[in-house]
């Protein structure tokens, strides 16, 4: 019955960000597949760290604030260097500098934001669930692979 309560909790968290994200979200193009898939991930990382109400509460706005700011940061990337990438037979030396040099930069820039979002949370969750955290990620994006893998034409299919 607590569990229930701890899921339900994190599932109202979540969908408060979504509603209010929503307008932006439609407008860079993410729609109700993004939207299953982070309330997937939203009960996978609920679930397997076994966050109490309060943690729940506390844990969720500080998760949802930093994986936008990394999807910000990584869609301007990427927008920054499509040019370069549509251009890669006719670079030049020094495009192809500038461009490694970038991938360099925004890799620091993510590295920064982690380290920031690890201060807040360990505010926010108790050691072990904090180191916990970053297995679970890496668990539920392998399950996310698995089935993207399982839903292709073509993808391992498992015999079930």
């Amino acid at each position: 019955m607590n569990k229930l309560l701890v899921l339900c909790l994190a599932l109202l968290v979540f969908m408060m960000n979504v509603l209010t994200g929503s307008a932006q979200n439609r407008k860079q193009g993410n729609g109700p597949q993004r939207e299953r898939i982070d309330a997937q991930k939203v009960a996978f990382i609920t679930d397997q760290l076994q966050l109490t109400p309060e943690e729940a509460q506390r844990f969720w706005p500080v998760y949802n604030q930093f994986n936008s700011q990394k999807e910000d940061m990584n869609r301007d990337f990427m927008q920054a260097n499509q040019k370069y990438r549509k251009n890669e037979d006719t670079m030049t030396d020094k495009d192809a500098t500038e461009l490694s040099d970038s991938y360099i930069k925004h890799a620091q820039k993510v590295v920064d934001l982690q380290k920031e979002f690890h201060g807040k949370l360990k505010d926010v969750l108790p050691p072990k669930k904090l180191l916990k955290l970053y297995n679970v990620e890496r668990d539920f994006q392998r399950l996310l692979l698995q089935r993207l893998g399982e839903r292709k034409p073509g993808g391992r299919q498992q015999q079930q």
